[in-house]
């Protein structure tokens, strides 16, 4: 689950190199506004799972709906994070009668305001987690972007969600996938397929 946020930013940041005594170090990766929208079309793809081609039609409104205005852990995002400048937000859903693919890209306006976004980010999607059915994995995990954090969720109803968030410089990403009918043997293992090759997208550039 995911909230767009509720600031923007006029400026885009630009990359830095930073001297040394060995001489330049390595350009650091800067994503800027466009970066978001490239990143979040990458379709899904996963071992034994067919996704459709294309995602969901968008739906636009000039209001919230009466859901997002009132629910609490939405409220408590907005709170925490209403310091926090985001460039863009852009994300996009793939869905069958089986499963869910969500897939969100945020550009910050600098690597530490999307280091503060991932604390409040992911107690959201925890809160989520605690209220459709039970948390059996809830952990940072190494190996993806500059930080990582992983969350499985048992629902009450039958199926299996499993949320990624992870944050590169200036990016935070989000991509969850919710199975509710027939389900691979590993779900972990078949997001994180999609994961790395969001991943590989995102630091390939445009």
């Amino acid at each position: 689950m995911t909230v767009a946020m509720t600031r923007g930013a006029i400026a885009v940041v630009a990359a830095i190199v930073v001297g040394g005594c060995g001489g330049a170090k390595e350009q650091e990766q800067v994503f800027t506004p466009a970066d978001a929208t490239r990143i979040a079309n990458v379709r899904p793809v996963m071992p034994g799972w067919t996704w459709p081609q294309n995602p969901e039609t968008h739906v636009s409104s000039g209001s919230q709906t009466e859901d997002e205005s009132t629910n609490p852990l939405l409220a408590e995002l907005r709170r925490q994070t209403a310091n926090i400048v985001s460039l863009r937000e852009a994300g996009n859903k793939w869905r069958d009668n089986n499963k869910l693919a969500n897939l969100v890209a945020n550009v910050l306006a600098s690597a530490a305001e999307a280091h503060e976004l991932m604390a409040p980010f992911n107690a959201f999607s925890r809160g989520f987690g605690e209220s459709s059915g039970r948390i059996t994995k809830d952990e940072e995990i190494d190996g993806l972007g500059d930080e990582a954090w992983l969350l499985r969720t048992e629902k009450d109803q039958g199926g299996t969600e499993v949320t990624y968030h992870w944050r590169r410089g200036n990016l935070v990403v989000e991509a969850h996938v919710d199975c509710f009918g027939s389900c691979p043997d590993d779900v972990d293992a078949a997001a994180r397929a999609w994961v790395d090759a969001i991943d590989e997208a995102a630091r390939a550039g445009s």
